[in-house]
């Protein structure tokens, strides 16, 4: 049986470092793939450097299996990025993995998935980080994840109480069988008091005035995530969203937002898949690796 699918990526600008192109050795012009996938590769060593073990390796002594390794973290599937030189937001850095379900209660490798693509990104160049989508099986999510999150309110409220910064969070979804949405009446509400409640006001979220079913059809700020671009998206449209405001923006509170959003939806039971996004209304971000 194949595994649930998580994909992570990260939004941006980004420019290499100007000797990228001496140590990229793209020499052989026949050589497959692109040169972002040849360097995103490297998340799988960096994931194992801490000690997430994402593919199955052996190790043989005279034609024989000696010790073999199968994942613990995640199953790693296909990485990619867009490097674009345009000035424009493009998807800099995705990973596709397959999620591990053998534990008691499977919960989501976001955090690390995100932590290896910002490190691989930055290794190489200064990245402007606007936003990160994660699409997501919920119905394989069984772990309470609410004390650890309610746990890194105090690491986030360690950031200048005077800087603010707009986010924007959303949810799409698929309808089900029957035409309807897979969320329910009331859910952006609930979902909005169980962030509260695990942000313990280091932020501030709100049900947004933009919210699907408000009746605006100017276009919405945040990331625009092309949903019927990708095989686990198309079909997918855009349910719930909130607006947020926060002390900083990285990519490790970008993360923190969109756990906090799917802890609120696995308390409602819902189990569709999904596509969450977190992203700065505005495409203004600090540089990374600069």
């Amino acid at each position: 049986m194949l595994s649930p699918t998580v994909i992570v990526g990260l939004h941006g600008t980004f420019t290499p470092f100007p000797w990228f192109d001496r140590v990229a050795g793209r020499d052989d012009e026949d050589a497959e793939g692109s040169v972002e996938e040849d360097v995103l590769g490297s998340v799988v060593d960096r994931a194992g450097a801490y000690g997430w073990q994402t593919v199955s390796s052996w190790l043989t002594e005279d034609g024989k299996t000696t010790a073999a390794h199968e994942p613990t973290a995640w199953a790693h599937e296909e990485v990619g990025g867009d490097w674009t030189q345009d000035g424009k937001v493009h998807q800099l850095g995705w990973l596709q993995a397959g999620m591990l379900t053998d534990s008691p209660h499977p919960g989501l490798p976001l955090r690390p998935i995100t932590l290896v693509l910002t490190e691989t990104l930055t290794r190489v160049g200064a990245m402007t980080f606007t936003g990160v989508h994660a699409v997501l099986p919920l119905a394989v999510v069984e772990r309470n994840t609410a004390f650890h999150q309610a746990e890194l309110a105090p690491w986030f409220g360690l950031a200048d109480p005077d800087a603010r910064h707009e986010v924007v969070v959303t949810v799409s979804c698929r309808n089900g069988t029957d035409g309807r949405s897979g969320t329910g009446t009331g859910d952006a509400e609930a979902v909005c008091a169980a962030v509260r409640e695990m942000a313990q006001e280091t932020l501030d979220f709100s049900v947004s005035a933009d919210s699907p079913g408000s009746g605006n059809k100017d276009a919405q700020p945040g990331l625009d995530l092309d949903l019927d671009g990708g095989v686990h998206t198309v079909g997918m449209r855009e349910v719930l969203r909130w607006d947020c405001r926060t002390r900083e923006w990285s990519p490790d509170i970008a993360v923190w937002l969109v756990e906090m959003v799917v802890e609120g939806l696995r308390r409602l039971g819902r189990s569709m898949p999904v596509a969450v996004t977190a992203s700065l209304a505005t495409p203004l971000s600090p540089r990374y690796g600069s």
